[in-house]
């Protein structure tokens, strides 16, 4: 042992020393109180904050038009709601890809404890369910989520996926799925969200 690292040991056991007997003379919580200061946490952690207030933008019927590829458009529709006390968006969405029409839904919501936005894909098209995770911009008008998917197309595993949301405005949205391996043209997909009237909700709802 060299002459340095000695010289080091009596500090190190001193500093050691103390933070045992400070550890040592902190007062002890009993069941109850640790309870108690669970249940506050949990309270705390478990209430929408400002974050759940963007997801409410995105709650409502739509119409939507939907780009893959720099292919033609196509149409579909979707409807979102706010559910479990307005701690997540949920609902569903159809259209067509490739000529092939397909149901979807996906959860949005905003974890307090990671401070992050989460989300979930699932669709008829497979049976893989796709999770992301990512946040709010500056604007507090973009989310961008990353997350990871296969590509069974191209037997590739955990491929990295962009999920961008980007509000228009009160009545209008878009949604991008980005394949990162892509590079700067890395779009792959985008779907325009067009907000229906109530008028058109109730005629829809009327033909159902």
């Amino acid at each position: 042992m060299s002459l340095k690292t000695n010289r080091c040991l009596p500090f190190l056991f001193a500093v050691l020393s103390l933070s045992v007997l400070t550890y040592s003379n902190q007062p002890e919580s009993s069941p109850g109180e640790i309870m108690a200061q669970m249940a506050e946490l949990g309270k705390e952690l478990a209430t929408p904050d400002e974050n759940h207030l963007f997801l409410t933008q995105l709650a409502g019927e739509w119409t939507t038009s939907s780009t893959m590829m720099g292919m033609e458009p196509t149409s579909g529709s979707a409807s979102y709601e706010m559910i479990l006390g307005g701690r997540f968006l949920d609902g569903t969405h159809e259209g067509v890809v490739m000529g092939i029409p397909f149901q979807g839904r996906l959860t949005f919501g905003y974890d307090t404890y990671k401070h992050k936005f989460v989300a979930s894909f699932i669709d008829d098209l497979g049976t893989s369910l796709r999770y992301a995770e990512g946040t709010l911009d500056k604007s507090g008008a973009v989310l961008s989520l990353w997350g990871q998917m296969d590509e069974w197309m191209t037997d590739e595993h955990d491929k990295m996926v962009l999920y961008r949301i980007q509000i228009q405005s009160p009545t209008s949205f878009t949604f991008e799925i980005h394949d990162l391996a892509l590079g700067d043209e890395s779009k792959v997909i985008e779907v325009q969200y067009i907000k229906r009237a109530p008028s058109e909700e109730g005629a829809l709802g009327e033909q159902s």
